[in-house]
């Protein structure tokens, strides 16, 4: 059996690795328009602050030539034929597959709005490229501030990420507080007051709206008229599915996302996607939805190396789970934030549970993230609550109390 892989991020290596651990010797081609080893998106913000490239090239750099995988790297997949079952790379290059899998992952999204995106000088934190240009300026003698242009969480991310290393980032977001699609109002505003005691320049209700300069970017023109200068600059505008090579290919799609079945197979029994470009169903709300986390795209990467090798092993349904690592304070937010809401609030910690017909929805803990665990299987379980409702959040409850089936 021939096996191609397009992309080599978690979810594309995952599934690599798990058909050799299966003990699968056939042939196993891995393509990727990046010219790097594989490695993890997530352990860009530890590389920039620690330099820790173990972290980073998660499986070593040297992983192709370990597990005998033909890794095409620098080679972008153009063209797909699913019925003629071939891919077709930039260089002319074709392989025949038998079995494919799509994880070719997502790129730096920037909306038609930001004029002047396309200067030279604008940089990214969503690859290693982007990660290594901002090491790279903020290392050089003389650079001290920076002008990121979203405050959803990758622009808070990185904004932590280059004041930790003593960069001074001024954040702009068009909403009147930080991370809308993950936080409410007054959850964000403990996370502004903490950005701002670690160095960072928070505008709120402030987009840009044009990079200035000839070739080179020299500044931001923002939507209340301002120009902004900085050493340099970064666009966190979101991401979109790198799935270019496949709109017309055959392969169902939307243009933002593949949608899959419960085994991770597209509209081709013989085709799969994980990963940031696959669309499953939200175990919460129901939709199609991509949970862009590394967790999700290794789990995916297991999962369809196992239906790959003919397994029938269904993915188990997600929902969406984030926290912040450089915070002062720890944060989780899991789940939808939708729903009655239950509170317990003291300085420096905030804990929201949100219900819907007595079953967890989703729930916030800021400054102590104490039975996380019991929540999330409460939530994934789908568990009825209404007995003890008023105690979740109590110091006391805890995994002897109700529900000692949860025991850790």
């Amino acid at each position: 059996m021939r096996v191609v892989i397009i992309g080599s991020g978690p979810a594309g290596l995952t599934a690599a690795l798990t058909l050799r651990d299966k003990s699968f010797t056939g042939r196993i081609d891995i393509f990727s328009a990046e010219e790097v080893p594989p490695y993890s998106p997530a352990a860009l913000g530890e590389y920039l602050i620690n330099d820790q490239e173990n972290l980073l090239y998660w499986q070593g750099q040297d992983v192709c030539e370990q597990y005998d995988f033909n890794c095409f790297l620098g080679e972008k997949v153009v063209k797909v034929e699913p019925d003629e079952q071939y891919i077709l790379t930039e260089a002319g290059r074709r392989r025949e597959f038998d079995k494919l899998l799509i994880a070719s992952g997502s790129s730096l999204h920037i909306p038609p709005v930001v004029k002047g995106a396309d200067k030279e000088g604008i940089t990214n934190f969503k690859n290693i490229y982007g990660a290594q240009k901002i090491k790279e300026m903020a290392n050089a003698s003389g650079s001290t501030s920076a002008v990121i242009v979203g405050g959803g969480f990758l622009g808070v991310e990185i904004a932590l990420c280059l004041a930790k290393i003593g960069i001074e980032p001024s954040v702009l977001n068009r909403r009147g507080w930080i991370m809308p699609r993950l936080l409410d109002k007054e959850t964000a505003a403990y996370i502004v007051e903490d950005l701002e005691k670690q160095g960072v320049n928070v505008m709120l209700n402030t987009e840009g709206n044009r990079f200035i300069g000839d070739e080179e970017v020299e500044g931001l023109i923002t939507s209340d008229g301002r120009e902004l200068t900085a050493d340099f600059y970064i666009a966190a505008t979101g991401v979109k599915p790198n799935i270019d090579f496949i709109i017309d290919s055959g392969i169902e799609n939307d243009g933002w996302g593949i949608p899959v079945n419960r085994y991770l197979q597209t509209n081709y029994d013989n085709i799969y996607a994980c990963g940031d470009v696959a669309q499953t169903e939200d175990l919460l709300t129901r939709e199609m939805t991509i949970h862009g986390l590394h967790t999700v795209a290794v789990s995916h990467g297991q999962t369809a190396a196992l239906n790959i090798l003919g397994a029938e092993q269904k993915y188990e349904r997600q929902f969406s789970m984030n926290s912040l690592k450089e915070l002062s304070y720890k944060l989780m937010v899991v789940g939808e934030l939708e729903g009655e809401e239950i509170k317990y609030k003291k300085e420096g910690v905030l804990r929201k549970i949100y219900l819907k017909d007595n079953k967890i929805n989703g729930f916030v803990l800021l400054g102590d993230i104490s039975n996380a665990g019991l929540y999330f299987s409460l939530l994934r379980k789908r568990e009825d609550i209404s007995e003890y409702k008023e105690q979740l959040l109590s110091p006391l409850f805890n995994l002897g109390m109700k529900i000692t089936k949860y025991k850790r």
